[in-house]
């Protein structure tokens, strides 16, 4: 039994979901209904059939303050009953309305008022749903009835069903109030008069908003940041003409701008809003009065003491009465121009800076002329309404009687332009005028005004401009600089004279062309277009207003080198960019000569202050080889004297060291240029060809050593002032060179040429030379080369590209020495693996008349073993070693030697005439007075004495000045011994006799390397 009661009860519960879901599918296809004028009855009948219940009504409000209800569909047990109405308090539905749903089983029949229909018919259970719009705001209520409780007690079905019927008339009646409102709202719009359009919009747009205020303003043309109130409805009354600043109100937002809303706390949001104050209005809505050309024309506002609601609806109505006043705005605006039009005209036509006649259509006659014509022509109103065209024409063609009629004419078609005329006064002086006539019509007459403006002084000024662009044109095509104007779009509107020459193009060519494609190279004019494209944007660019280095392309397509400055003005028709453009090209060429000079400029202050350096370290050093030659000299002496031959071989090879130091002195001292040769002039050619000769037995069989060193085809010898031993020493050292640069094989070439070609540039001191003539001998090899880094090094003192121990550095400086020293210079050709050529340029000579062997002299034997000297020796030295290295020197020789190491001291000893001294020895270089000068001094105290001058730099003095001081002989250092031996015995001998130009003229010593 139990089971069966359980499935029983199972059956029921299934039975009853499978009626629920009927019921809900009922209600869906319900709500699926289209909207339209039964869809309220549809839904209530839907409702009631799909609950089972007798009763359902739909009730919306009927009033504005919520308290009034009236049903808009009815259903009453299976009938449709008529809409009524109902006040809502005192009623089930007064605690449904605006809040949640209601469900009550029953006793609701209690809450009906005595007389109520529905509690006449026994309605005991209710159950309603609240309908809202879409923003939430209530609308009305949806409810349910019966007699016994509804669904069955199931208050959760019921309120599903309600819920889904009360969404799909909320919005029917949301979307029927908007359409009623706006067709309302049309008609009211359209239906509006003229004369009193703006009270009855602000009526309508109340009465439909259900707002207490609602108005329609204008923006003051004088005072754009007030409003003029056109109409106001405020409470029922209508009021007008009210001013008021719109700044801190909610229209400063709307005016000009769009649609605003604030639907609550407005005066928190405007806190200086002094109206909405007084009115209490807290929600506020706008929308602009627009004029077809945009002009902002004033507002259209609604505000209300509750906050506003269905903002959408709102601004629809807004807008739809916002179209209609802003045209009356418009048509009131223009009525009122009018009116200020028809009064003002007179004051306008007299007061017109223009003369204005009035032309009669069919005779042309001047019927009315204003003040500004009389003042122009000089005629009262009278005479000039009784002249002609033809009286105040100059009457000179194209400005005749003809000529006005002819323009009147073309006026009366439409078809008039402005034209110039030349005008006739009253005293007879000529002016122009700018003249136009339009046809017109007034009170159905037509008429043609005709409108003259006195342009003299502009054409005045129009002439003198033209003078003045001529003037300017002129300059520009005479300016030396290149002037090139571009628009803004990167087009050519100028291009001088200058830039025809320099760039190859003729103006017209290039005028309205792209400044890119003309003069700017191709890697730059992406750039170029980037920088006009963007310059209206950033009003900036890497050259404007600067002096900048650049390239520039002619028209040959080669592009130069130009300075250039662009500047910018602003011209009617936009932006002109105007650059000066100058050819560099000569003046880059003249700072690389520039450059050029000042490289040969410090090339020669290195050489110079190398030469320096050089020079004083030689002489110097030159002191100390005098006295260690001339203590080696003794040493041999002694030791040949005692018969050591261990010691005089070990002496001896001190000695050749010793020489070998001297000639490195005497290089530098070539270098320094200190020491100069006996030049003469000679043939070149036999004195290179004994020197080859000896060279040949220096080399090894692998080297081969030709050239034309001949010559004997030249049919006049090439002579040179020089010093033979000197360029001998210059050749060999070159072809040592020559020969190290072979690595053991190889070819050196000599060759000997004259030489006339075009300007070149020295070697070594970097100085530019003319062409000729010159005397070249030239020493080629066949070896590695000079790499580029190291040429500029090559002449240096000391600098070697060799072993250590296998060159001194001092060659090339050497060869640089002499041959500066002999005017003349070198030139060097070079690759790395492919050889060198070393050109030794010498000045050419005439040869002389009968010219002497220029094969050097044989070097004298040494002498035989001579008698002892005996006389008195004054020796004034300043460096210690050499002078005691003199004392003891002549002491061997037999003389009497008296030693002082200052010349001032040594002055003094002579001035006494006790001093014994057959003959004074001076150096040249000391302190505070120099050897020549002790020599002038001792000439003055002693007369005969004769002077022996000993100086590092004996080719240095001037042999006039030598004789005038008393020198009877001057020597070298480092001193050679038998030379000053046989100096002392000639000088001691001659006694008195005035000194000879043999002795005073430097003897050579034995080799070239002695200084």
């Amino acid at each position: 039994m139990q089971a069966t009661a359980a499935t029983i009860g199972n059956g029921a519960t299934l039975a009853g979901l499978s009626a629920q879901l009927q019921s809900l599918r009922r209600v869906a296809l319900a709500v699926a209904h289209p909207g339209g004028p039964g869809l309220f009855d549809a839904l209530v009948r839907e409702l009631a059939e799909a609950l089972a219940v007798p009763t359902v009504f739909i009730a919306v409000f009927s009033d504005d303050v919520c308290s009034l209800m009236q049903t808009v569909a009815v259903r009453l047990d299976g009938k449709a009953l008529r809409n009524f109405d109902y006040v809502l308090q005192g009623t089930p539905c007064a605690h449904v309305v605006g809040r949640e749903f209601r469900y009550v089983a029953s006793g609701v029949a209690a809450e009906f008022p005595r007389g109520s229909l529905f509690a006449a018919k026994g309605m005991d259970s209710y159950a309603a749903f609240p309908l809202r719009d879409s923003q939430g705001e209530a609308l009305g209520l949806l409810v349910a009835m019966d007699r016994v409780p509804i669904a069955g007690g199931d208050a959760e079905h019921a309120e599903a069903m309600l819920k889904i019927v009360a969404g799909r008339a909320a919005a029917e009646i949301e979307r029927t109030r908007t359409d009623e409102a706006l067709r309302s709202a049309a008609l009211a719009v359209s239906g509006a008069r003229s004369g009193t359009v703006f009270d009855e919009l602000v009526k309508l747009l109340a009465t439909i908003l259900h707002v207490e205020v609602a108005f329609i303003a204008r923006r003051e043309t004088d005072a754009p940041q007030q409003l003029r109130m056109l109409a106001m409805q405020y409470d029922g009354q209508i009021l007008r003409d009210i001013h008021y600043t719109i700044a801190g109100t909610p229209c400063e937002t709307v005016l000009g701008q769009q649609f605003r809303a604030y639907p609550n706390e407005l005066q928190a949001l405007f806190p200086e809003d002094e109206d909405a104050k007084a009115q209490g209005t807290v929600g506020y809505a706008g929308y602009p009065l627009t004029a077809l050309d945009g002009t902002p024309l004033g507002v259209v506002s609604v505000a209300s003491r509750r906050p506003l609601v269905q903002l959408d609806r709102v601004e629809s109505m807004l807008k739809i009465f916002a179209m209609r006043a802003a045209a009356e705005v418009e048509r009131l605006a223009a009525s009122e121009a009018l009116e200020q039009s028809e009064a003002s005209y007179r004051t306008i036509f007299e007061t017109a800076e223009d003369a204005i006649f009035v032309h009669d259509w069919d005779s042309d006659r001047i019927l009315d002329v204003n003040t500004k014509a009389c003042e122009t022509y000089g005629y009262t109103h009278e005479e000039l309404t009784h002249l002609s065209v033809a009286d105040v024409s100059s009457g000179v063609p194209p400005y005749t009687a003809e000529d006005a009629l002819r323009w009147l004419e073309l006026a009366k078609q439409g078809h008039c332009p402005s034209f110039e005329w030349q005008r006739r006064n009253k005293d007879g002086s000529l002016h122009w005028d700018e003249v136009r006539l339009k046809p017109v019509s007034f009170n159905g007459r037509r008429y043609i005004l005709g409108f003259a403006h006195d342009i003299t002084k502009r054409r005045e000024r129009e002439r003198a401009l033209q003078r003045s662009e001529a003037r300017l044109r002129a300059t520009v095509d005479a300016a030396f600089d290149c002037v090139i104007g571009m628009d803004g779009e990167g087009h050519i509107v100028e291009f001088n004279a200058a830039a025809e020459r320099v760039f190859g193009y003729r103006r017209e060519d290039v005028l309205g062309r792209p400044v890119a494609e003309v003069i700017v190279p191709e890697r730059r004019r992406e750039a170029h277009r980037r920088w006009v494209r963007e310059f209206p944007v950033t009003g900036s660019g890497p050259m404007l207003g600067r002096l900048v280095e650049s390239t520039a392309l002619t028209a040959s397509g080669e592009e130069i080198p130009v300075e250039l400055a662009v500047s910018v003005a602003e011209a009617p028709e936009g932006n002109i960019f105007v650059g000066h453009v100058r050819d560099i090209s000569a003046r880059r060429e003249a700072e690389a000569a520039r450059l050029a000079l000042e490289a040969q400029l410090r090339q020669a202050q290195k050489m110079e202050a190398i030469g320096q350096l050089t020079g004083g370290i030689a002489h110097d050093f030159n002191n100390i080889l005098t006295s260690v030659i001339g203590y080696l000299v003794l040493g041999e002496e002694r030791a040949e004297s005692i018969g050591d031959p261990m010691l005089l071989r070990q002496l001896g090879q001190a000695h050749l060291a010793a020489q070998r130091a001297r000639d490195l002195i005497a290089q530098m001292l070539a270098f320094a240029r200190r020491q100069r040769g006996e030049a003469r002039v000679l043939d070149v050619a036999p004195l290179v060809r004994q020197t080859l000769r000896l060279l040949r037995a220096t080399l090894p069989s692998s080297v081969t050593l030709d050239g034309n060193a001949g010559v004997d085809d030249l049919a006049s010898p090439l002579c040179v002032a020089v010093d033979p031993v000197q360029l001998e020493q210059v050749l060999f050292n070159l072809c040592i060179n020559a020969r190290d640069a072979l690595d053991g094989a190889g070819r050196i070439s000599v060759h000997l040429r004259a030489h006339a070609q075009q300007r070149w540039q020295c070697a070594s001191c970097r100085a530019p030379v003319d062409g000729g003539p010159w005397i070249e001998l030239s020493v080629a090899d066949s070896g590695c080369g000079i790499a580029p880094e190291l040429q500029e090094r090559i002449f240096d003192p000391f600098f070697s590209t060799k072993a250590p121990g296998s060159g001194s550095g001092m060659g090339l400086a050497m060869v640089h020495g002499i041959v500066h020293g002999h005017g003349g210079h070198m030139r060097v050709q070079t690759a790395a693996g492919r050889g060198s050529v070393f050109s030794l340029m010498l000045p050419r000579a005439q040869a002389p008349a009968a010219a002497s062997s220029s094969d050097p002299a044989p070097r004298r034997p040494a002498p035989a073993e001579a008698p002892a000297l005996r006389g008195s020796v004054l020796v004034v030295e300043d460096d210690p070693m050499v002078g005691d290295f003199l004392v003891e020197r002549l002491a061997s020789w037999g003389l009497r030697v008296r030693l002082q190491r200052e010349p001032q001291t040594a002055a003094a000893w002579l001035a006494e005439p006790a001093h014994e001294a057959d003959l004074l020895v001076t150096d040249q270089t000391m302190p505070h007075m120099t050897g020549l000068q002790l020599a002038a001094r001792a000439r003055a105290l002693r007369p005969a004495l004769p002077v022996v001058l000993v100086s590092g730099n004996a080719g240095g003095f001037d042999s006039q000045e030598l004789e005038r001081c008393g020198v009877h002989a001057l020597l070298r250092k480092p001193i050679d011994a038998e030379r000053l031996r046989a100096v002392l015995r000639e000088a001691l001998g001659a006694g008195s006799a005035q000194p000879s130009q043999a002795a005073i003229a430097p003897a050579a010593p034995s080799g070239l390397g002695t200084a």
